[in-house]
Parts: C-alpha cells; sequence; structure tokens
C-alpha cells in the first residue's frame, strides 16, 4: 500500500508521469501480445516506443541527480569561506538598516567611517554592538588570542577608540544605537537588513587559540529560513542583554 501510496502522491505532484505512462504502456502491451489480439505489425515499433521513452526518462532522472549532487556540493563546500565576498561592501552602503557586532570593530569603523556617516545623514539605521571595555570581556578575549597578540589594555584601547568614533556619529546624526556587553563574542559580523526579505548576515568566527584569525566566515540570507532565524535570535537576545553607551559630554 505504501508504495502505491507513494506513486499516486508522485502523480499529484506531476513527478514521473512520463515513467509512469511507459510502464502503463508496456504492460498494455505485454498483455495485448498475450492475448494474441496486437498486430504482429505493432508489436516492433511499439516496443522501440517503449525503450525510448524509458532511455528519455532515465536521462532526465539522472540530469536531475546530479543537478541535485552539484547543488549539495556547493552548500557543502561554499558555505564556510576564508575571505568575506567582495558583494558585502555594496550591501553595506546600500542597506536600509544596519547592524554590526563585534569585539572591537576597529578596522571595520575606520574602512567604512564616511559610508556611515552618508548612511545616517540619509536617515538610513545603524546599530553597533561591542564588548564592554570597562568590563571583565577583554581579560577574557586576551586568553583567546592565539599567542596573546593583543593584550587586555590593548584590547580596551581598540574598543574605546571605536566608541569614541561612534559617539561623535551619535552627536552629528540620529538612527544610530551603540551598545556594549561584558561578554566575549563568540562572532562578529555585518547584519544587512535583518528584518526584511532580502536580509543577509555576513559573520565571522572567533576561534580559541588558532592561527589564522577570524575564521570561517559565511553568509546567511532571509531565505535559508532556520539558521538564519537562529543567529538573528540570538543576535537579538545579545542586544537585549546589552547596555547602551553613554558618550561623555
Amino acid at each position: 500500500m505504501s508504495y502505491l501510496k507513494r506513486i499516486w502522491e508522485d502523480i499529484r505532484r506531476g513527478e514521473n508521469i512520463d515513467l509512469f505512462i511507459t510502464v502503463l504502456i508496456a504492460i498494455g502491451l505485454a498483455i495485448l501480445n498475450i492475448a494474441g489480439v496486437a498486430p504482429a505489425t505493432l508489436i516492433a515499433p511499439l516496443t522501440l516506443a517503449v525503450l525510448g521513452l524509458l532511455a528519455v526518462a532515465t536521462l532526465g532522472n539522472r540530469y536531475k541527480l546530479e543537478e541535485s549532487l552539484d547543488t549539495l556540493n556547493r552548500t557543502h563546500t561554499g558555505l564556510f569561506q576564508e575571505k568575506m565576498p567582495a558583494e558585502m561592501d555594496n550591501d553595506l552602503r546600500h542597506a536600509r538598516e544596519l547592524w554590526l557586532v563585534g569585539i572591537t570593530l576597529n578596522r571595520t569603523i575606520n574602512t567604512y567611517y564616511s559610508a556611515l556617516e552618508q548612511k545616517l545623514a540619509r536617515g538610513d539605521t545603524v546599530r553597533v554592538l561591542l564588548v564592554d571595555p570597562d568590563g571583565h570581556g577583554p581579560e577574557m578575549l586576551e586568553r583567546r588570542e592565539y599567542k596573546a597578540r593583543y593584550n587586555v589594555e590593548r584590547i580596551r584601547y581598540f574598543i574605546r577608540d571605536s566608541l569614541d568614533d561612534l559617539c561623535g556619529l551619535q552627536q552629528r546624526f540620529g538612527g544610530l544605537e551603540v551598545r556594549v556587553i561584558d561578554y566575549p563574542l563568540g562572532y562578529g559580523g555585518v547584519l544587512i537588513n535583518p528584518n526584511g526579505s532580502n536580509g543577509r548576515f555576513y559573520l565571522e568566527h572567533y576561534p580559541f587559540k588558532t592561527p589564522g584569525g577570524s575564521l570561517p566566515k559565511f553568509v546567511l540570507e532571509a531565505g535559508d529560513g532556520r539558521w538564519y532565524t537562529f543567529f538573528k535570535l540570538e543576535i537579538e537576545t545579545i542586544w537585549d542583554n546589552a547596555a547602551p553607551w553613554t558618550c561623555k559630554s
């Protein structure tokens, strides 16, 4: 019964129709031949036609299988990368809602400072989440660093430097929220339109005492469903548990 049910489901979805028709023709031809009512002149042509249909159906299924394997292979090998895709730059500049998450974000803010100015001037929304420079987070981050490249004071310095730049933007524009959390973030990223159907997350993992820098890097899109929602929820939870940064007057 389960086999017949599966056949019925395939027919309802319009799948493998050519194969089912071929099987019916072959069975009908066999019955007519056994009954002796099938014209002998039609047996050979009909047999060849059935074989041709089977060959076409087999090729079709083979192509579908190859496409599925290619898609699976791209998904498996293409998710984790050593560099962010080139389109991240354009996405960041054109996003109407932008979230930046990281330990210091010193390089990101220096690189995109003018872009942030332009975005805030045109009314875009920007959220920035950093590690609290005055908490215990920097101390834990030092323990995580490979060969202790950055000591606690240096980490605190870079965070404060980023916060000073962000405070300068806050004084000139609206639409910028800055929060800090006393926790050694496990990953950072650039979140493009996180609440939109075209949302995209550019994320990078912060490894423990492992050479190579912030690896791997990967991209999630709103269409990815579960994992996009998972990371969005976690980042929102971190944000809700972070404290607004108070700029010095």
